[in-house]
């Protein structure tokens, strides 16, 4: 049975007529509010990003679990595989609607489930890719045991299923190290499942979850580095086993590498790369035309291997992003963070913080804004400038924030505190005064830390577009998200 059942989700037409066309200064709160435009630039980027550098590319759609989104992530490009990446599988039975009908346009179809395979998901894992036909499901391996589960998913839907040996680089989180014995006991069981056609060998996989600690573009690209390395490191070594061990060709392996750090960080290619073009054939006195590389997708190396990213939470962003610095700021700013929460202050209580300054309380905790920390302050978000009178977008570091942060939180409760920019100057640097304290009854709108978690508990989000001078707090459509597991 589908989760869509179990879970059935939040109605879009009823949420529709009450509020398109309104002013999300008229919503319940609290409240989770995307802007489009930030959206939009965002996917644009990335999708320009693999052309230019020719990496194919496969997209996760665990931090949205929305069609309008994932629709932005794949393009609209009829050329370009429509490859995604699922945390639930009922996020892909929410989207089949949508890859049925990229299916039937003629562009290829593949849901990777971003698990390790077990065998409570094979009954509904088999429906979707009955629904979707040859090619469309892959599924993640990092233990022998699991090679017997996934064959049985070709029994049961008579599709062969695509499997990536997943690496771990270090996080320890999930998958396998290419140089230890485990990855050849692997390595054998899937080649052997391999010839006996019950599954096919695709390629590998990592995530660096742990790219979020970074601080610069170069930690970003070290990182990335170090994952491809892994895993080319791994494939040659599957290579190896299979012409020891396997009778049937491999295909030409992907390795399929990323997190939203070093997958950002690829962008820092493309400005390098564009300086450079501008400089050959015209030595930069604008004499000369500017010679373009070829870029085809995808793109193979000459060791026959498919280079693919993959990504989940850049369409929307956070604060956690802006504090890994992976990327240029021209690339990654304030006004590219999409998802913000909307939150009402219910209560002021002037001198009862730091050195006398002010605290107030709203209607968002933990159940809103989640409980996840950020590393570059010790809050749980930051106030934006919206709806606040003489207050402009910040320009520094998210490190050097001055303004309000949600400094501490309860269930439902959260307390704004200041900050003075960073932590050594909490008690050094001057307090707001009265007057410049949010109001009982204003409503505010936060940067989250991590828009994965705080996004989870709102079953739809109310969209509005910065690109509409005029309109920008004018809701233009509801996006409904995928619920439960």
């Amino acid at each position: 049975m589908s989760s869509i059942d179990l879970y059935p989700s939040s109605p879009r037409d009823a949420l529709a007529k009450l509020y398109i066309g309104k002013s999300i200064r008229h919503v319940p709160t609290p409240a989770a509010v995307i802007d489009v435009a930030a959206v939009r630039r965002n996917c644009k980027r990335m999708l320009q990003a693999c052309d230019k550098l020719g990496l194919s590319w496969r997209a996760h759609v665990k931090t949205h679990k929305t069609v309008e989104i994932a629709q932005l992530q794949v393009g609209a490009d009829a050329s370009r595989p429509v490859n995604l990446i699922v945390s639930t599988l009922a996020e892909a039975e929410f989207l089949l609607p949508m890859l049925k009908e990229h299916r039937d346009q003629g562009r290829r179809v593949n849901v990777l489930y971003g698990l390790p395979i077990a065998r409570n998901a094979l009954s509904r894992l088999a429906a979707i890719a009955q629904e979707l036909g040859q090619g469309s499901v892959s599924v993640l391996l990092d233990d022998p045991s699991q090679v017997p589960v996934i064959s049985d998913l070709h029994s049961l839907s008579g599709v062969v299923p695509h499997a990536h040996v997943k690496i771990d680089i270090g996080e320890r989180r999930a998958g396998v190290e290419v140089q230890g014995d485990g990855f050849l006991e692997l390595a054998d069981a899937a080649l052997d499942a391999h010839d006996r056609g019950k599954i096919r060998l695709s390629g590998l996989y990592s995530h660096a979850g742990h790219s979020y600690g970074g601080d610069s573009r170069a930690a970003a690209i070290k990182m990335m580095r170090a994952e491809m390395a892994a895993m080319l490191q791994g494939a040659g070594r599957l290579r190896s086993r299979a012409s020891e061990k396997s009778a049937a060709k491999l295909p030409a392996l992907v390795v399929s590498a990323g997190a939203s750090p070093t997958a950002l960080s690829v962008q820092n290619l493309i400005t390098a790369a564009e300086e450079e073009e501008e400089e050959e054939e015209g030595g930069g006195g604008g004499g000369g035309r500017r010679r373009r590389r070829r870029r085809d997708r995808p793109r193979r190396g000459n060791n026959g291997l498919v280079v693919e990213i993959h990504a989940g939470v850049y369409p929307i962003l956070d604060l956690q992003q802006l504090a890994a610095h992976s990327i240029d700021a021209s690339r990654l700013s304030w006004g590219d963070i999409a998802l913000t929460i909307l939150a009402e202050v219910h209560s002021n209580y002037p001198g009862r913080g730091v050195n006398g300054s002010g605290e107030a309380l709203i209607g968002a905790g933990g159940l809103a804004l989640a409980r996840e920390p950020c590393k570059a302050y010790g809050g749980m978000a930051m106030v934006t400038p919206w709806n606040r009178r003489g207050v402009a977008q910040p320009t520094c570091e998210v490190e050097h924030f001055r303004g309000w942060i949600v400094g501490r939180i309860a269930q439902e409760h959260g307390i704004l505190t200041w900050r003075s920019g960073h932590s050594q100057a909490e008690f050094t640097q001057p307090q707001p005064d009265q007057d410049n304290m949010p109001k009982v009854g204003e409503r505010v709108r936060l940067w989250p830390n991590h828009a994965c978690i705080a996004g989870s508990q709102y079953g739809w989000y109310f969209v509005v577009d910065q690109d509409e001078a005029g309109r920008e707090d004018v809701i233009v459509d509801i996006w409904i998200r995928a619920r439960g597991w």
